[in-house]
C-alpha cells in the first residue's frame, strides 16, 4: 500500500531535489533556511539516517554502520528512509528539500515513483555548483564527529557540539578520495541534470557567491523567498 500524506485536508508539500559537488554549501544553506522558515523540511540521506539510528529506530540502525563508513546505501533503503521521512513531516511543511537522492538516473525514476505514490510531485531539481578549486579549499575545513557523525565547518573545534565526541577529518575529504568523488560527481550528475532538464525542472545556482546570496536564490527556487528576504541583511 502506498504511503499517504497525513494532511489530507490540504495540499501535500512538494518535493525539490537539491544537489551539488562536495563542499558546495548546499547542506549549510538548507539547514539555515530551515531555521528561518517552518515551511521547509530538509531530508538528507546521511543526516536523517544517523538521526534515526540515534533514536533507536530499526531502519536507522540498519543503515548506521554503512553511513558511518561513508558508504552508499542500497536504492531500496534510501527509498524506505525517504518515505519514512515524508510520513512524519510537520504540519507546517510546504516544501521538502531532498539531498543525496536521486544520485543517478536509476534513482531519478525511483524518486518520481515514490513521490507519486505518496500523493505529491517533484517540483524542481536544483544544482548548487562551484568550481573544483573552490571545493578543494572548502573541504579542508570540514570535520565530522567520530561518534555520532555530526558535521562541522569549525576548523578550530576539537569536540562535537552535539555529543562531545572527537572530531575527525571525513575519510571522503582526504585529497585522493576527494578527487575521486569530484570526478564521480561530475560524471554521474550529467544524467540527472538531463533527466530533469527535459522535464523543465532544472535550476542552477552559483555556489561560489557570498553565502547570503546563495541563501536568497535557493529560497526563491524553493518558494520560501519571502521569509529569507525579510530576514536577510
Amino acid at each position: 500500500m502506498a504511503s499517504q500524506h497525513p494532511k489530507a485536508a490540504s495540499a501535500p508539500p512538494v518535493v525539490v531535489a537539491v544537489t551539488g559537488p562536495p563542499g558546495a554549501g548546499k547542506s549549510s544553506a538548507l539547514i539555515e533556511l530551515g531555521r528561518r522558515s517552518d515551511r521547509l523540511a530538509r531530508f538528507g540521506v546521511r543526516d536523517y539516517g544517523l538521526w534515526l539510528a540515534s533514536q533507536g529506530d530499526p531502519l536507522g540502525l540498519a543503515m548506521r554502520d554503512t553511513l558511518l563508513r561513508q558508504e552508499l546505501l542500497t536504492d531500496d533503503l534510501v527509498r524506505q528512509e525517504f518515505l519514512h521521512f515524508l510520513d512524519r513531516l510537520p504540519a507546517t511543511a510546504e516544501v521538502v528539500a531532498v539531498e543525496g537522492y536521486p544520485r543517478d538516473e536509476r534513482q531519478c525514476d525511483d524518486l518520481l515513483e515514490a513521490v507519486d505514490g505518496w500523493g505529491t510531485r517533484v517540483a524542481g531539481y536544483v544544482v548548487v555548483d562551484v568550481p573544483d578549486e573552490v571545493v578543494r579549499a572548502r573541504v579542508t575545513r570540514r570535520r565530522i564527529c567520530g561518534d555520532c557523525g555530526a558535521p562541522t565547518d569549525a576548523g578550530t573545534a576539537s569536540r562535537c557540539q552535539d555529543c562531545g565526541g572527537a572530531l575527525v577529518v571525513r575519510r571522503d575529504d582526504l585529497l585522493a578520495t576527494l578527487e575521486r568523488r569530484l570526478a564521480e560527481y561530475r560524471r554521474l550528475s550529467k544524467g540527472p541534470r538531463e533527466y530533469f532538464a527535459a522535464r523543465g525542472l532544472l535550476s542552477e545556482i552559483d555556489g561560489a557567491q557570498p553565502a547570503e546570496r546563495v541563501l536568497g536564490e535557493l529560497a526563491d527556487v524553493l518558494g520560501v523567498g519571502a521569509v529569507t528576504a525579510r530576514l536577510s541583511p
